[in-house]
């Protein structure tokens, strides 16, 4: 974005390209340790739907 952050779904953090997900300070700025940890487990829970979904894998 015109901030120079990476601009993500808000609810799955994919970004425009599929199979690419971003969380933490690349997305929304400076936050805490506790922020960024939680987008991280967000984006491998959907990283995970994506994969199943596309290679239907467990």
């Amino acid at each position: 974005n015109k901030h120079g952050y990476i601009q993500t779904d808000p609810e799955t953090l994919a970004t425009n390209i599929p199979g690419v997900y971003a969380g933490g300070d690349i997305v929304t700025g400076a936050a805490t340790v506790i922020a960024a940890m939680g987008a991280g487990k967000k984006a491998a829970r959907h990283m995970m739907d994506y994969c199943r979904e596309k290679y239907g894998r467990p």
